[in-house]
């Protein structure tokens, strides 16, 4: 057996019997990753073969050997550190260290080992995927400890590769449009997608179109196909068509803004619509040029500012979206998976290796779907 695992395993029979968690310092394994030490952007991302093998620490906590990974948009603002007084407020609460930050948001992988309060559906060698939260250590390394509520058994009839490339972007997505918008209350709503090619944007459209929504998209010239495909109901080409024709005397439910073309850009066009969602939301940004207390003020301005425009110029609500690690969004699309109604769509693979290439990708945009890491070769 693999004597990271062995090790592994002693530990975890030790914190089961106790309910006490491991000091991962207590520890000398290690393990191979890709990690910042400074914000410098992604010139400071670097392999290394001796990062700390993650323990569990609560009897909550899974054990997972990683298989396939992604890159987000978060990762690369990471590395410039971005959210880092917020991000470390939250490690500082769960005794994380903030270096060296390993980066990557989801994963799909097999439990090694795992805490005594684990529910009986995740068993030591089921193959299962999840999120790790922003100010956890990532995915981007063979192993990673993530409690039990982020992560659910991989949905049947979807390969590594796939089960890597929805959650991160899909919870994204499912968080901003909200679950009341969706199961149950979705039918007939117009949803327009600004951005429907990326990550979130390829996934929102299969959510909305699994809820019966009427899907205006928005995506390049050579996505256009994709997003059909993908049910879109009407598709425009924002290279080719003058948008303020395009979108003249247009209503909509829903603006999602998953290009993240920011608040200000849901008065730009002459359309109406009674929720406008962007996923660049400006609190982070705030409160790591402001502190804590006055950059959510600033936030709080911010939002004000925006609605009060919006509303005055006969317009909707201004809302912002973000990433949320939610257990009851993991098992809806673990379901819409497994029913076929959602499919992952994937630009690039590249292997572990090559992660800094992966990201070079992710920084010049335009991309149609997700890429993802392999990080161990079966």
């Amino acid at each position: 057996m693999d004597s990271k695992l062995m090790l592994v395993l002693v530990v975890a029979i030790i914190c089961d019997c106790s309910h006490v968690l491991g000091d991962r310092s207590e520890t000398s394994d290690q393990m191979s990753g890709w990690s910042i030490r400074e914000y410098g952007g992604i010139n400071s991302l670097q392999f290394s073969d001796n990062l700390e093998l993650p323990v569990i620490r609560s009897s909550d906590e899974v054990f997972v050997e990683v298989y396939t990974t992604a890159v987000n948009s978060l990762d690369q603002l990471m590395t410039e550190g971005y959210g880092q007084r917020v991000l470390n407020t939250l490690r500082w609460i769960s005794e994380i260290n903030e270096f060296p930050l390993i980066l990557g948001r989801e994963f799909c992988g097999v439990v090694r080992a795992k805490g005594q309060s684990v529910r009986a559906d995740i068993q030591i060698g089921d193959k299962v995927w999840g999120v790790v939260p922003p100010h956890q250590p990532g995915s981007i390394a063979e192993y990673v400890v993530v409690d039990q509520s982020v992560i659910t058994r991989k949905p049947e009839g979807i390969d590594d590769i796939g089960a890597a490339g929805i959650l991160y972007a899909g919870l994204t997505a499912w968080a901003s449009l909200s679950f009341s918008d969706l199961v149950g209350g979705g039918k007939g709503k117009r949803l327009c997608i600004l951005g429907a090619s990326g990550g979130v944007g390829t996934l929102a459209v299969q959510m909305a179109k699994a809820e019966d929504m009427i899907v205006t998209a928005t995506c390049s010239t050579n996505s256009v196909q994709m997003v059909k495909d993908l049910g879109a109901d009407h598709v425009i080409d924002y290279r080719k068509e003058d948008l303020k024709e395009a979108f003249r005397g247009l209503s909509f439910d829903i603006i999602l803004d998953a290009a993240g073309l920011g608040s200000d850009y849901a008065t730009t066009l002459p359309w109406s619509f009674g929720q406008y969602i962007t996923l660049q939301p400006p609190v982070l940004n705030n409160t790591d040029a402001n502190g804590l207390v006055f950059g959510t003020i600033n936030s709080a301005i911010d939002l004000l500012q925006s609605n009060i425009q919006s509303i005055f110029g006969y317009k909707g609500l201004v809302k912002w979206g973000f990433f949320e690690p939610s257990a009851q969004g993991i098992e809806y699309f673990r379901r819409q998976v497994e029913s076929g109604k959602i499919k992952p769509i994937i630009d690039t693979i590249y292997n572990f290796n090559e992660t800094k290439e992966a990201f070079d990708k992710l920084a010049k945009g335009h991309l149609r779907g997700k890429i993802i890491i392999k990080v161990k070769n079966n």
